[in-house]
């Protein structure tokens, strides 16, 4: 199957997701307290840091991707950008992928008006399910990036089914995830608080 986008109905571009299954134990729902995304914020910020030098700009992947994206840029004092980006059909609990990336980069266009970034760049996602959304935005954001822009991905979490691992990310999950952002699970729903980090991946 050809990886070259194709026209969506809504005229967005469309890649094939990559091949891949998120993993789901279906026992409880993972969740992301204020604190422990704080912590993963500040891992992820130094370790950008120390690992790939001076850090220029974050690309968020909205809608999740941009909360982390801002996070880190504050801390680096870095501008943030935005891209769109959507694999589920729905925002429910346990909805599987559709098997196609939509996206749009319409708000990376305004922003840059015609420029390109520069140094090292941060593509910034809440999760990494399948490893699908970042492979399809990559390509594309070529157009926007200079000639010797290295671009590193960064997620919160990587789901143990992902056939991709992102540069950084903070907790590897077998499970559903629920992020500080979102809306509370259901009463009755079993959760489980995933841990106050106190390293990222790869160590």
């Amino acid at each position: 199957m050809s990886t070259h986008p194709t026209t969506h109905p809504a005229g967005e571009p469309v890649r094939p997701a990559v091949p891949a299954a998120r993993l789901f134990a279906h026992r409880r729902i993972l969740r992301v307290q204020l604190d422990a995304y704080e912590r993963a914020i500040e891992l992820l910020t130094d370790a950008a840091r120390r690992r790939y030098g001076p850090v220029t700009a974050t690309i968020g992947i909205a809608n999740g991707g941009l909360a982390p994206a801002r996070g880190i840029s504050q801390l680096l004092r870095t501008p943030t950008y935005q891209v769109t980006a959507k694999h589920n059909p729905t925002d429910a609990i346990y909805t599987e992928a559709t098997g196609t990336v939509s996206y749009d980069l319409g708000p990376l266009t305004s922003a840059v008006d015609g420029q390109q970034l520069a140094g090292t760049v941060l593509l910034v996602d809440d999760i990494c399910g399948t490893g699908a959304t970042l492979t399809a935005l990559r390509p594309d954001l070529t157009t926007y990036l200079g000639p010797t822009v290295t671009v590193r991905t960064v997620a919160l979490c990587r789901n143990a089914g992902s056939t991709l691992d992102p540069d950084l990310w903070a907790w590897t999950v077998d499970d559903w995830v629920s992020f500080p952002w979102e809306p509370v699970p259901p009463d009755g729903t079993a959760t489980e608080d995933l841990p106050i980090p106190n390293q990222v991946h790869p160590a």
